[in-house]
Order: C-alpha cells, then structure tokens, then sequence
C-alpha cells in the first residue's frame, strides 16, 4: 500500500487470537477474533460453506413466486412492492434503497424508514413525486420543461409479524436518497448521494443528510442537516456512547471516510439539526495515504483533520443535462478537498456503514486489488484521546466469487455480520447468477446466505404495472435485523420490493 506520493506506506501485522465467545456466535467485537496471519497462507481460500445450509428457490408466502433462494426452513413475505397504494393513498415509489429499523411499539410492531434512490425527474414521468402535499417536503425544484421536481425521499413501514400493516411517505422533495442510518433514538439519518447548486437557479442546494422520525413521533423537518458535509454521501452510524456519527462518501477514488461531532450530543429527535463539527480521517504520518487497495489484517494509527467548510462548493460543476445550467458538482467534493490538503486517506467508494459493540464497520465497494470489495473496522482508542484511533481491514475479496461489491452491511442482535452485493450478477457458464447476502464470520470468510431469483416471466397478479424481466443482477440493499433478530428486512432496489425474512437464525452466525 502506498501514499499518493508513491511512497511505502509500511504495514504491520494486527494479531488476533482471542476464541470465539459461548457457541461461537457473538462478535465481541469480531475485530479481535480474525486470524489474519492464517488467512494469508490460505491465499484466495475466503469461502465456506454455509452453516444454514444451501440457498435454494424458496415460495414467497404473499405471491406463491419463488423471488429468492434462502436456506431450508426460512421463509418470507415480498411487500411494499412499487406502486403499491400505501396508506396514505399514495403509491409507494420506486428505486429501494437504504433501510433501518428505528423504532419498536406496542405489540412488538417494527417501524422501519426506507430510501428511495430517485433523482431529478422530468415532467410526465410515472410516479414522479414521493407521497403528497401534506408530506414534508424540501425543495420543489422547477425548470419548466425539462425538470418537474426532486424525485427521492422516504417512506416509513410498520410490520408486525412479519407483515406489512402500513406505508406512508415521509419526506420529499430530496434527491438520490441512497443509504444512511438510524440514530437508535427513534429517527433515520437519510443521505442524499448527489451534489447540485440548485441555490444557483432559486431553488435549493442539494448533497445533505436530513433526520427523519418514525411517523408515530412526529413529522420530519425536511432541515438539511449541512454541518455533515455537501458530498454524495452514502451512510451513516452513530455511536451511541459517545454520540458521534460516522459518515461514508461514495465518489470513486475521491472518496473519504468522516466522523460528525454534534453540538448538542442528546438522544433526541432534532438535536442534531443544531449542527456540529465535520472531520475526515488521516493515517498518523502518512499525508493522503491510498488505502484502496488494503491487504486484509494491514492496521493503521488513524486521527481526524477538521474540515472548516463543511458547505463549500466541489471541484467544478457541470450542468445535469443538455443545455441546463451548470449547477451539479463533479470531481472532488469540498470537504474531500479540505481534508485533502490536510493530509487526509482516501478510499475507493465508501459505501455501507454500522456500529456494533463499540466499533464502526465500512464497507469499501471497490476496494482492495481486484476492486471487490473491502470492509474496514474503526476503533476509538481513549488513551490517546477523543481524535485517535485504530483503522484495520477485516476483509478484502481476492474475486467477485468471494464477494461481488458488496454494498450494505448489516450486523445481527447475536452479531452476524452480513453484507449485500450490489455487483454485476456473475456467470456461472450455464447462466446468471443473482447477487447474494453473504454471510462474513469471524475467520474473514465469506458465504452465501441467500440470492436473488427474480425473475417474472409475467406481471406478478394484481401488479400489472411491474415490468416482466429478469432482476437477479438487482441489487440488495437495506438489510437490517429487529431488534430480537428474530426478522431480517431487505430490498431488492428494481422492480422495487421489500422483504421479511424469517428462519433457524441459531443454525449460524446471524
């Protein structure tokens, strides 16, 4: 690995040798449990067989169609598919992307918050608009004749058992809502993975991250939080001990890995809109150190470099279409270049990212040598104070066998690690392989839980709006346990559908 300048960056071996914990399932934290040293001498060798069994076409209980291959015994229910009418009597949008559950009520009902990817929409377009006037809204952005409005947004659902009871919008009027992440006090944290200068033409400035509340405790503001950077931001994870978020940035090479320190560190809904300080992480030494291409086990002394202008411009903007005005950011985005100059590392595509047992977890979607993926483990270390810490690469894929650009990742109450490719579905030489959940247990191995197997070959009965077609290269994404880790909940992003997943969990890891 080396530093932009060329220069060795040097590495050092991290030793893991604690043994697992009772029945081998806890990861406490699985930072500690990898054997690095072992997995290097098995070169390639970072697959298993899977401990729930082999994934196979499993019947869907709500349309009899088998959409995904699960392991024996599990079963699930497909809901909010797009353009169904949601309780609100609006139809639910399409493009699912991120997803958290946030909040557990009477009864043991789940209320989760989903993302929905969608971008500047033109005039005519179907389902242009998320939910209607009586949904928060940020910004009505008009270019008459080319752009009716801002496409993305969010829905709220609520399950109970495992099936959807209600949908309703949440917030509109945002665009490119990709992932985020929940507060753990009752709220979502949805990021916009788009920068846009719409302040240029007299509407309004997009590439934020907005709080929104389970529907059940009020309204979201549609506030931009703008403290956490103008950036195409892609998650987020908030460490509950101290407060702080962590975010990721999804912009190819010039991609950097950030921690939000709030102003007012209550756990309460609408805190955080009071703003805070944004910083991007650095190797200790080492200026603007590549760390796209780890190899697994490489450690490194990490601090964090105050980016003083979390709102300034990127490095150029260009227009969004033939004869638009140039309002849309390109190439580095402004707190990218201010830690940049600060000395800051730099990533391939920071995309998903979640707390567990006091460590953050990113995912790196290109990372590592053959560009399929790396996952990242962050650690505060107190003794050298509040701006110190430890960053250690847990995984990286020799191949998209291995793991084909995993997007989201997901822990489990019992500590499973699980991630969601959101690669070019592989072949296999007999045809397409779906994109997987793949499992990573606390070896580094990765394998399969579960895969894609949508194909219709007709419009699903009583959805005639939902185009025929094969979706196994669609990506997962959104995936997240309740809190009893008794449902898995995820998305297939196209057609759009949600699923509750629920089976032998004690069978392995998750």
């Amino acid at each position: 690995m080396k530093n932009r300048n060329g220069t060795d960056l040097g590495r050092r071996r991290l030793l893991w040798g604690a043994a697992a914990g009772a029945g081998g399932v806890a990861l406490a934290p699985i930072l500690y449990r990898l054997q690095a040293a072992k997995l290097r001498d098995q070169g390639s060798d970072l697959q298993r067989e899977s401990p729930y069994g082999l994934p196979a076409p499993t019947p869907d209980r709500a349309t009899g169609l088998p959409l995904l291959k699960l392991p024996p015994d599990f079963s699930y229910t497909s809901a909010g598919w797009s353009g169904d009418p949601m309780s609100d009597g609006y139809p639910t949008p399409d493009r699912h992307d991120g997803m958290g559950v946030i909040h557990t009520g009477p009864g043991g009902d789940i209320t989760l918050i989903r993302n929905h990817e969608r971008g500047l929409i033109a005039p005519g377009k179907p389902m242009p608009f998320i939910g209607g006037p009586a949904t928060p809204c940020y910004d009505n952005l008009v270019l008459p004749g080319r752009i009716a409005g801002s496409g993305g947004g969010t829905t709220a659902l609520r399950f109970r058992e495992g099936e959807l009871i209600d949908a309703r919008a949440t917030l509109a009027g945002t665009l490119v809502n990709c992932s985020g992440g929940p507060t753990g006090f009752g709220s979502w944290l949805s990021c916009e993975e788009i920068v846009l200068r719409g302040s240029l033409i007299g509407a309004r400035d997009h590439g934020y991250v907005f709080e929104v509340p389970a529907p059940e405790l009020g309204p979201a503001s549609a506030r931009p939080i703008r403290d956490m950077g103008l950036m195409r931001h892609e998650a987020t994870a908030r460490d509950p001990a101290t407060g702080l978020i962590y975010l990721t940035e999804d912009n190819g090479a010039h991609s950097g890995f950030y921690r939000f320190t709030p102003h007012d560190r209550a756990a309460r809904i609408g805190a955080l809109e009071a703003g805070g300080r944004l910083a991007m992480l650095k190797v200790v030494g080492r200026d603007n150190a590549d760390l796209t291409e780890p190899e697994i086990g490489a450690t490194f002394a990490v601090e964090w470099v105050s980016i003083p202008d979390p709102d300034a411009d990127p490095e150029r903007l260009e227009a969004p279409a033939p004869g638009l005005p140039k309002i849309r950011g390109a190439g580095k985005s402004g707190p990218f270049l201010q830690g940049e100059a600060r000395g800051a590392a730099g990533f391939s595509r920071g995309e998903g990212c979640h707390y567990h047992q006091g460590v953050i977890y990113m995912v790196d979607t290109s990372g590592g040598a053959a560009g399929s993926a790396a996952v990242w483990a962050y650690q505060d270390e107190p003794a050298q104070g509040s701006d110190r810490g430890t960053l250690t690469a847990i995984f990286v894929a020799p191949d998209e066998a291995t793991a084909d650009s995993p997007d989201t990742i997901a822990i489990s109450p019992r500590g499973g690690l699980l991630l969601c490719e959101d690669g070019s579905g592989r072949g296999d030489g007999n045809g397409v392989l779906g994109n997987r959940m793949l499992g990573l247990d606390a070896t580094g191995r990765t394998f399969g839980f579960a895969e894609n197997n949508l194909v219709l070959d007709r419009a699903p009965p009583t959805r005639s709006w939902i185009a025929p077609g094969d979706y196994r290269r669609m990506e997962f994404t959104g995936a997240c346990f309740d809190p009893g880790g008794r449902w898995l909940f995820v998305n297939i992003q196209t057609p759009g559908i949600t699923f509750a997943i629920t089976g032998p969990w004690e069978r392995g890891t998750f």
